[in-house]
């Protein structure tokens, strides 16, 4: 039986980014060393960078001593209800970060995050839960960013913003000082936001305005 493992939640993309991140952690994490494994509800998946695949039941049965687990699937709402049921059977999440992460001072970041590298956070930062943040992308001064947030690769967030929960920004995006990105909100890739955006709305272009579908 193994002291603990490590379940990283779907076998797919941006999970073969995060692997290597978490494995680089499991290592250097003194007392840690968890056999780690992907969580895939695709049974014909068996195995996926050398790293063995289960469903979700088979993890939870799986004996050892503790279990932990991060999810590395954009969409918020499979990441709100994955969360809920794998910490109901008492895994626990664990963030990974990239080790050449930069932050200045005071960020603060919840449980389950995920930072890829050459990422950049400065001073009095606070970061809700299951946070996604992809490669060469940063987090000025003064900025709250809610829960289950992704940040694809390149995006550039000013001070004093504020990202309301469940946020999709698009790769290249710019978000202005003072803005305020409302719940559920998507912001289109390259995106240059001037003003605050609306819950529920999507955003493109530059200047960013909404898209009317």
């Amino acid at each position: 039986m193994n002291d603990s493992i490590i379940g990283l939640v779907g076998a797919s993309g941006f999970g073969s980014v995060v692997l290597p991140l978490l494995e680089a952690q499991n290592l250097n994490t003194p007392n840690m060393n968890s056999e780690i494994v992907f969580i895939d509800q695709d049974k014909s998946k068996t195995n996926l960078l050398g790293r063995r695949v289960v469903t979700e039941e088979e993890f939870l049965n799986l004996e050892t001593e503790e279990k932990y687990f991060n999810i590395s699937i954009s969409d918020p709402e499979i990441r709100k209800a994955v969360e809920l049921r794998l910490s109901k059977c008492n895994a626990k999440p664990i963030s990974i970060f990239s080790e050449d992460l930069k932050t200045l001072t005071a960020v603060e970041f919840g449980e389950g995050a995920i930072v890829c590298p050459h990422s950049l956070f400065t001073s009095n930062v606070k970061i809700g839960k299951f946070f996604h943040c992809n490669v060469k992308s940063v987090v000025e001064h003064d900025c709250k960013v809610g829960n289950f947030v992704t940040l694809a690769p390149g995006v550039f967030v000013n001070g004093n913003v504020t990202i309301q929960d469940e946020v999709y920004v698009g790769a290249g995006a710019l978000i202005k000082q003072g803005v305020t990105i409302g719940k559920k909100s998507v912001i289109g890739m390259g995106a240059v936001v001037l003003k605050d955006v609306m819950e529920g709305t999507t955003v493109v272009g530059n200047p960013a305005k909404e898209l009317i579908k």
